[in-house]
């Protein structure tokens, strides 16, 4: 039976990395999807960030579906694989009972674009055979893959014909002409011990045919050091722009000194592509090793993306830098961090529950979505070393009177009343908000699912918080999902 179309909210464009890491075995089988009548088809992004009309519904029925990658370990601790694992959404939440499990090695950057043009959300991410058991495959650099959306949600995995288009770190319209690009950021050591080769960048353009094969593809150049990538319309002109971080720094103390190049790079998007450009300042993420790779949301609702930076917090020499703060850099016509101010927000902040104390790390994760349906941003903040690694995240509600400020925020841990479970007394459960914020339960609010991949010594769980006219739900309203019902047997100890 067909149900009338549901209002989405209108949130930031979406194409986002979900980091959700759970240390389980993957073994779900497929689920069937019934067929229900489509909404409109997604708006193309232009960026990577938290959420827009249509980008979380792989199968078009009105509810966001949930993704994350798996990490499998040996008893050693060591990754022994990656593997992904979608649950579908509906109106009673998430929905175990349809999920999928993709059981070869894929990882992240996940990416969620409508590539063919054919109306469904498909999902981007990229196999590898570094753990495979044949040692001849584990030199095998990967390929991107476009996992392909329809009316039972997501398909068969498809390589992406694209020569040297090892991974896929951004999915955004580069050139303005409607279609979803590809694009890899190359890897370039510049001298580091390594035996990964040089890689040149890629942008590879869509539309892409069903075979997987972009419309053309170009060299992506200047970019130098491993690289991750932040996406979005920065200053509003329609096409899409790429900010390539490097995490890593150069080692000074190497014999010769190693430099891995710029640690930040900036392409603004055109007719033409990607072009170079002077990096956005004042963004915050610089720290004594390394820089810190931001995201991207609508903070303030004016359309334009904004850039979401975390960094460090100096709390005294005893205690180290490292308890956090995020720096949000507002994306403007006249160019990012050229319009409105840019705010600071960590534990000190009028109104954020909390104090600032080493290793919290708050900021590390952030997203923006509409948590109480009143059309206005909202932004959610994780702060997973909090409590020796128990975790936390933290909501700010944004309102008519302009962007979050602080007031009114709510933190939300295992020790919220009303959430299922409770912390471990010795902490590393690392409780956390994951992204994109997706409508799961299709009411036209935001909602949050969190993970804990430490918990109960590294079995995991996700929880599922509701969005509502007050903010999250909590009391009678969270959904757990343990993963040993999903016939995901716990990792060997």
């Amino acid at each position: 039976m067909s149900r009338a179309p549901r209002h989405r909210p209108r949130l930031s464009p979406a194409l986002i990395a979900i980091g959700c890491a759970v240390t389980l075995l993957a073994g779900c089988s497929a689920g069937e999807a019934q067929d229900r009548t489509a909404d409109p088809a997604p708006r193309v992004p232009t960026g990577r960030g938290a959420g827009e009309r249509g980008l979380g519904d792989f199968d078009r029925d009105g509810y966001d579906d949930f993704v994350t990658s798996l990490t499998t370990r040996n008893k050693f601790r060591q990754p022994t694989g990656y593997h992904l694992l979608v649950l579908p959404g509906s109106a009673k939440g998430l929905d175990p009972g349809r999920r999928r499990t993709y059981r070869d090695s894929y990882y992240g950057p996940l990416l969620r674009a409508d590539l063919n043009g054919d109306g469904y959300t498909d999902l981007v991410a990229t196999r590898t055979d570094r753990h495979a058991a044949d040692p001849a495959r584990r030199d095998d650099p990967g390929n991107a893959v476009i996992i392909p959306g329809g009316r039972k949600g997501l398909g068969d995995p498809l390589p992406v014909r694209a020569e040297g288009l090892v991974s896929a770190h951004a999915a955004v319209d580069v050139d303005g002409d409607g279609a979803v690009d590809l694009v890899y950021a190359g890897y370039h050591p510049n001298g580091n011990d390594t035996e990964l080769p040089d890689r040149q960048g890629l942008v590879a353009y869509g539309p892409f045919g069903k075979d997987g094969a972009p419309a053309r593809t170009a060299d992506l150049r200047s970019t130098a050091g491993p690289r991750q990538a932040t996406s979005g319309d920065f200053d509003g002109d329609g096409y899409g722009d790429v900010l390539f971080t490097d995490p890593d720094p150069g080692e000074e103390d190497a014999d010769p000194p190693v430099d891995n190049g710029p640690a930040v790079t900036y392409f603004r998007g055109g007719p033409r592509g990607l072009t170079p450009a002077p990096p956005p300042g004042n963004l915050g993420n610089e720290t004594y090793d390394g820089v810190m790779v931001p995201r991207s949301g609508d903070v303030d609702g004016d359309g334009i993306e904004d850039i979401l930076a975390p960094g460090y917090r100096d709390v005294g020499v005893a205690e180290g830098p490292a308890s956090g703060r995020l720096t949000v850099t507002y994306g403007s016509k006249s160019g990012v961090g050229r319009g409105r101010p840019h705010s600071v927000f960590d534990q000190e902040t009028p109104g954020v529950p909390g104090d600032s104390q080493g290793k919290d790390g708050f900021g590390r994760g952030a997203g923006t979505g509409d948590v109480n349906g009143d059309g206005q941003p909202d932004l959610v903040v994780d702060t997973p070393g909090e409590d020796q690694g128990d975790g936390r995240f933290t909501l700010l509600p944004g309102g008519p009177d302009g962007p979050p400020t602080g007031a009114g925020a709510t933190a939300f841990d295992l020790d919220t009343p009303g959430v299922p479970g409770r912390h471990d007394p010795t902490g590393g459960d690392g409780f956390a908000a994951t992204f994109p914020l997706l409508d799961v339960n299709g009411d036209g609010r935001s909602d949050v699912v969190a993970d804990a991949p430490g918990y109960r010594r590294g079995k995991g769980g996700l929880w599922l918080f509701p969005g509502t006219p007050r903010g999250l739900g909590t009391a009678g309203r969270i959904q757990f999902v343990d993963p040993s019902g999903l016939g995901l047997p716990p990792r060997t100890a």
